[in-house]
This record gives structure tokens, sequence and C-alpha cells, in this order.
């Protein structure tokens, strides 16, 4: 009986060598093996378990390899449209902070000339009202001393022991009454200025809102929505997480230069406010200092008064003239630094408080 080649164990290993190849070629594995095959049945007992394997893995292995290619592309897509978004928004927002400089510039320029007209008023009644009160304080002082040199003249019309407080009541009271006008005219003066700052404040504030309007109109008020990188495959990559966490302060931050862009038309109602308080506080407390200087001056003027006419007497004691008039120069120097350091406080205090009244929060 002839016998039959077994060509079977030849093949199996051929197609075995072939299996582990493509495994190679698809990037799954590297396969170093060798085999030892001696009889055909130790190949029939492996081809099994080669077998299952290899139709477990390649098809599989070739569809990861399609699955991240296309992962990969779609991410790359969806990156470059976040990207030409992020462009488009940022020549938006520089187009209208353009567009909002070029309006908010002829609108300042208009509501400054009719705020110059209100003040070019208010300075001709300024120069009418300091006229009035100047004829009437050269009237007023006239006569005081038509008064006082008449009391020097005239001593016998008193009672000796009386004339010097007499002469002392009569100064002061004139004196009251000089710095009275002062001060009433002062007042006056002050109350015009203050009508005329809460006219332009109407002003101003009628000009603020017209930019407010614009800014909103050109969308410069609000937040803006972060462009946001979304998960793509299993969730999001390290760069897209850098991404959005970069775009989150990025949108902070261009809030913020709008805020700036808008600033002044933001506080300025409140600060303009602010300012006309300090203006009054520092009135009252000018004419507070003037008027103990007053009080302090009619002293020195009544002694002044009263050694003068001790000299015609010769009775002119030099030492305690000059012993006083020391004490008058020093409690006038302590009546300036008083109000000089309150004024220096105040200062200061008030570059905080305007600090924060311009701060975006």
């Amino acid at each position: 009986m002839q016998r039959v080649p077994n060509y079977l164990p030849g093949l199996l290993l051929a197609g075995l060598e072939l299996a582990i190849h493509l495994i190679y070629l698809h990037g799954l594995a590297r396969i170093d093996m060798f085999l030892l095959v001696a009889h055909g049945g130790i190949v029939m007992k492996l081809l099994p378990v080669m077998m299952i394997s290899l139709a477990a893995v390649l098809p599989i292995g070739t569809s990861v390899a399609v699955d991240d290619k296309s992962v990969k592309a779609e991410r790359q897509e969806a990156q470059k449209f976040r990207q030409q978004q992020k462009n488009e928004r940022n020549r938006e927002i520089r187009d209208a902070s353009q567009s909002f400089r070029e309006f908010t510039r002829d609108l300042k320029k208009e509501y400054q000339e009719s705020a110059r007209d209100l003040d070019i008023d208010f300075k001709l009644r300024q120069v009418d009202m300091r006229a009035e009160r100047n004829a009437k304080i050269a009237e007023t002082e006239v006569e005081m001393q038509q008064k006082i040199t008449q009391l020097f003249l005239n001593p016998g019309e008193s009672n000796d022991a009386a004339a010097p407080d007499q002469l002392k009541a009569d100064m002061k009271s004139y004196s009251d009454q000089l710095f009275e006008i002062k001060k009433q005219a002062a007042i006056e003066e002050h109350s015009e200025n203050i009508k005329n700052e809460l006219e332009k404040h109407r002003l101003m504030d009628e000009r603020d809102a017209a930019a407010l309007d614009m800014a909103s109109d050109l969308g410069l008020r609000g937040n803006y929505e972060p462009i946001l990188a979304k998960p793509i495959g299993d969730g999001l990559t390290k760069q897209e997480e850098n991404w959005n966490a970069r775009e989150k302060k990025e949108v902070e931050k261009l809030f913020k230069s709008n805020q700036r862009l808008l600033g002044e038309f933001l506080y300025g109602k409140k600060l303009r406010a602010w300012e006309l308080d300090n203006k009054r506080a520092d009135f009252d407390l000018e004419w507070q200092k003037k008027s103990e200087l007053h009080t302090l001056n009619l002293e020195q003027s009544y002694f002044n008064s009263l050694f003068m006419q001790s000299s015609t007497d010769g009775e002119f004691d030099q030492k305690a003239f000059n012993e006083r008039m020391s004490e008058f120069q020093k409690q006038n120097r302590l009546i300036n630094i008083k109000y000089k350091k309150i004024r220096d406080k105040n200062r200061i205090k008030r570059t905080e408080q305007r600090r924060e009244i311009v701060a975006f929060k």
C-alpha cells in the first residue's frame, strides 16, 4: 500500500507563522516564537488555542486603530472651530471698544462745552457777588474805624474805670459785624457754587447714561460665555482641560477690561457726589478756622489799641508788649497747625475713599 505524505502539519505551521506576522504588522504585539515541533500532534494541540487568539485579536485591533484616528480628527476639528470662535469674539470686542471710544470722545466734548457755559455764567455772577460784598465790607470798616477813633479821642464820655471794657465791647461789636458780612457773603457765594456744581452733575449724569446705553448696545457691559472644549471619545484630554482653564480666566479679564473702559461712566455719579460732600466739608472747616482766628485777632487788636493809648500817656511797657505779642503769634500758629492736621488727615482718608469708589470689584 502506498503511503500518502502528511502535509497537514506543515500547512498548519505555515498558517500559524502567517498569523503571527499579521499581528506584528498591526502593531499589537511583537512575538518572538521558536517552534520546536517534533510531531504533528503537538501542532494539532496548539492550533485551536492560536486560532481562537487570532480570531479574538485581529478584528478588535483593526477597529481600535480606526476609532483612534477618527477621534483624533474630530478633536482637531473641534479645536480649530474653538480657535475661530475665540478670534471672532476678540475681533468683535476690539471693534466695539473702538466704536465706544469714538462715540464717547464726541459725547464728552459736547457735554464739556455745556458745563463750561455753566461755569462762565457762575463766574459772572461771582464777580457781582464779590463786588457787592467788598462794598459792604468797606462801608462797615470805615464806620467801625470812625467809631473806634472817636472812643480814643473822647475818653471822657465814659467812666474812666469802665472805658476799657466799653472799648473792648465796641470793638468786638464792630469786628463781629465785619466778620459776619464776610461770612454771609462767602456762604452765598458757596451756595451759588454748589448750585452750579449740581447743575453740571445733572449734565454729567445725562452724559453717563448715554455712554452706558451705547456700551450695552455694543455688548460691552455683560459677561462673556467661555468657549469651552467638550468631551470627545473617552473624555477631555490634558490639552483640552488646559484650554478650558485658560478660557475661564480669559473671559474674566475681558470683563474687567471692559469695566476699565466704562469706568468714568460707571462710578461717575458716586464720585461727583462724594467730591461735592468734600467741598461742603472743606468750606465749613475753613470758616471754623477763620472764626477762631477772628476771635484771636480781635483780642490782639484790642491789646494793640490799649498799648497805643498807653504810649501816648507815656506808660508804654515794651517788655509786656513783646511778651503779649509773642503769645498772640503762638496762638495763631497753633490754630493753623490744628487745622492743617485736620486737612492732612482728610487728604489721606480721601485718597483711600476715592480708590474704593473707582476700584473694580
